[in-house]
């Protein structure tokens, strides 16, 4: 009796984290599958304001926070009127910081939806802890980035450490995504190119 009342004890603290998760089922209170102009009307009820350079399935905004941190770049895509991914860019103070802005991000991640499944990975003669971090990372001979898997609908969120358009710098992006409507978007790009032949 004494050994069931031990392991019971020692499984709350495991099942009462396990229910304090947050599903991945969409971004700054918005679901997945959420109209066109629903979406528009969230974020600008966020203080977000929509871009010219927006088209029918690409949603641009500008003046978006994610909690404290304030975006560089901010996108939302659709498909079939549904929102189906955001991707978020943040801009460290500069490419030393990159890191430690990642870390920062993937521990508050990890704190509302578990542990993700962070990868490091070098290439040439770079590894981590080597001091040189940063500049593998500029000169693409490293990679890291952190996924978040749902196990039950495999919707995702991915972290990562890039560079940005310019190829100059290094940003940190975030993306959240809707697998089911991924692939949908997918499958009607694939046919959209077979009729282009």
């Amino acid at each position: 009796m004494k050994k069931i009342l031990l392991i019971a004890l020692l499984l709350i603290p495991f099942i009462g984290f396990s229910q304090t998760t947050k599903p991945i089922d969409g971004f700054l209170g918005i679901k997945f599958g959420t109209p066109r102009a629903a979406v528009i009307a969230a974020i600008r009820a966020k203080g977000g304001k929509l871009s010219k350079e927006s088209t029918a399935d690409v949603l641009a905004f500008t003046d978006v926070r994610l909690g404290q941190r304030e975006t560089d770049l901010f996108f939302v895509r659709l498909v079939n009127n549904k929102v189906y991914r955001a991707e978020f860019t943040f801009k460290p103070a500069d490419d030393y910081h990159a890191i430690e802005y990642y870390n920062n991000l993937v521990t508050d991640l990890n704190g509302v939806y578990g542990k993700g499944e962070s990868t490091k990975k070098f290439t040439s003669s770079f590894k981590d802890g080597d001091g040189h971090e940063v500049g593998a990372l500029l000169i693409g001979a490293a990679e890291f980035y952190t996924v978040w898997e749902s196990s039950t609908n495999k919707n995702l969120i991915n972290a990562s450490i890039d560079k940005d358009d310019d190829g100059t710098s290094l940003v940190v992006t975030l993306m959240y995504e809707d697998s089911a409507l991924a692939e949908l978007e997918s499958s009607q790009e694939k046919k959209q190119d077979k009729s282009d032949f």
